[in-house]
């Protein structure tokens, strides 16, 4: 009778570690392939960056302290990055900004860069302007309203179904809830569809009808257009010509804003403006405003003043 042969017991262990390691590289490859994220849509990256739009400071102060009992008018800022708070900060060493106040999910709150309503943690244009402009509209005081998110091409801003069509929608009705009457809307946007390659023609059309559509819903005041398609190596050639021909159209609502697409290295940091372009940027926006801004005031009807400062003056946003 043949003897049977018996395996030696630490040939039996080394088996079964194998094995062991065997089945637990699979299950971790198995749950590596399960964690693994999906691949982001636009739609989906677009609605993250408008999740990242700034909310009103809750250390924000009064709109009344700067009103004084005045009726404001509002400044409405739409665009991308450029617009909102993408600029390098300012020089520590310089004395900073005074506080604007800006008007924010309803509310109006005295802040600095980032803005309300903007993407975006470094500096912005606007708090410049509003120095330049000594804070005043034909006489009144500004509070401004931005509308900005970094990257967004215009067929975002259009689109039905976009994330960033349906905030702009719920910000202008709440700024038409103040009736406090809206003087300008500052467009400063191009770089994205500078680098989607959009035509003349077609950024032409969808500029004028985001113009109406907005109108429609209560935001009625001149759009003044900045040429602002800067952004190394993409060529802004036909944004820059659809402005030019939606300017020389009689009555269309649309002024020249600044070219400051003139503003280039050093006083950008790729894209975006540095600390020197803001300034810079600040100022060619105030030069373009100042002719309608500094007018002789407009009288306010009567119970105009009280109506407005009712509404929102001394009401911060959460």
């Amino acid at each position: 009778m043949t003897e049977e042969r018996k395996m030696p017991p630490w040939v039996a262990v080394a088996i079964g570690a194998v094995a062991l390691l065997a089945c637990g590289g699979m299950i971790t490859a198995g749950v590596a392939m399960l964690r693994q994220p999906e691949k982001t849509t636009p739609a989906a990256a677009l609605e993250r960056r408008v999740a990242e739009i700034h909310g009103m400071p809750m250390t924000a102060g009064d709109c009344g302290a700067v009103f004084k009992g005045q009726d404001p008018v509002i400044v409405v800022v739409l665009g991308q990055s450029n617009a909102g708070n993408h600029a390098d900060r300012a020089d520590p060493a310089q004395s900073p900004l005074p506080m604007i106040p800006v008007l924010h999910e309803g509310g109006c709150g005295l802040s600095g860069a980032p803005l309300p309503g903007g993407t975006g943690d470094g500096g912005s244009l606007w708090p410049a302007v509003h120095q330049a402009l000594g804070g005043r509209w034909q006489g009144r005081p500004i509070v401004w309203s931005v509308i900005a998110v970094e990257g967004t091409s215009l067929s975002d801003w259009n689109r039905p179904d976009s994330a960033l069509r349906r905030y702009w929608q719920t910000q202008v009705d709440r700024i038409k809830g103040t009736h406090w009457p809206v003087a300008a809307v500052l467009w400063q946007q191009g770089e994205a569809d500078a680098r989607d390659r959009t035509a003349m023609a077609e950024y032409r059309d969808d500029l004028a009808a985001l113009r109406t559509d907005m109108g429609m819903r209560g935001l009625r005041a001149p759009w003044y257009l900045a040429r602002s398609t800067y952004c190394p190596p993409h060529d802004g050639g036909q944004v820059r010509e659809a402005v030019r021909e939606l300017l020389a159209i009689p009555d269309s609502g649309f002024l020249p804003g600044p070219d400051t697409d003139s503003l280039s290295l050093p006083l950008r940091n790729g894209c975006h403006f540095s600390a020197a372009g803001v300034t810079r940027a600040a100022a060619l926006w105030a030069e373009a405003l100042l002719p309608e801004a500094s007018k002789a005031p407009v009288s306010t009807g009567a119970g105009g003043a009280a109506a407005g400062a009712g509404a929102a003056s001394g009401v911060k946003a959460p």
